[in-house]
């Protein structure tokens, strides 16, 4: 079974990833409400915390984001490179933002250029793009990707979610069996 540490904020925190990657060993490190810069803080704790996961997703920024912080993107830069570095052989997975309606859109994708720079600066990172899978699967009305407040996700952005990332490690580990 392959084991993925997540950091992030709630919404890595509040996914129930038993359900919506049930063949996956998660590490549930998101903590609500926390910042970018908060994550960066904390990440070398993380770090001894899980000296031997299989990958490393990360997905942060929409609290900066909310906050109107937009340079949290920088952060991300020296973030991924002490994971790689403590982690040499492990796939990094650098999640995007998602188009959640309390943002504006322009904001998403300009950080989300940003954070898909970081990606690919860093040795065996890889950027998960959420943008497209939540704007063809996640429909307002019948199947909304998002909760009233238009930042955390509902279940079926939970099931869109875990569905790309699954997609991502099945390209990562296609060895790995995952039913």
């Amino acid at each position: 079974m392959i084991k993925v540490l997540m950091l992030g904020d709630s919404l890595v925190e509040w996914g129930n990833w038993s359900k919506h990657l049930p063949h996956i060993a998660v590490i549930n490190r998101g903590i609500a409400g926390e910042m970018t810069e908060e994550l960066s803080a904390r990440l070398m704790d993380e770090i001894d915390d899980c000296p031997d996961p299989d990958v490393v997703l990360v997905q942060s920024g929409t609290n900066n984001l909310l906050m109107g912080y937009m340079f949290f993107p920088a952060i991300f830069t020296t973030m991924m490179q002490r994971l790689r570095a403590c982690y040499p052989h492990v796939p990094l997975i650098l999640c995007s933002l998602m188009p959640m309606p309390a943002a504006p859109l322009h904001e998403i994708e300009q950080v989300n250029r940003q954070l898909a720079e970081v990606a690919a600066a860093i040795e065996h990172c890889v950027f998960l793009d959420l943008i497209g899978p939540f704007s063809e699967q996640c429909l307002p009305i019948t199947h909304p990707g998002f909760l009233a407040d238009n930042v955390h996700l509902s279940t079926r952005g939970y099931q869109v979610w875990g569905a790309e990332i699954a997609r991502c490690l099945k390209l990562l580990f296609p060895e790995a069996s995952r039913d």
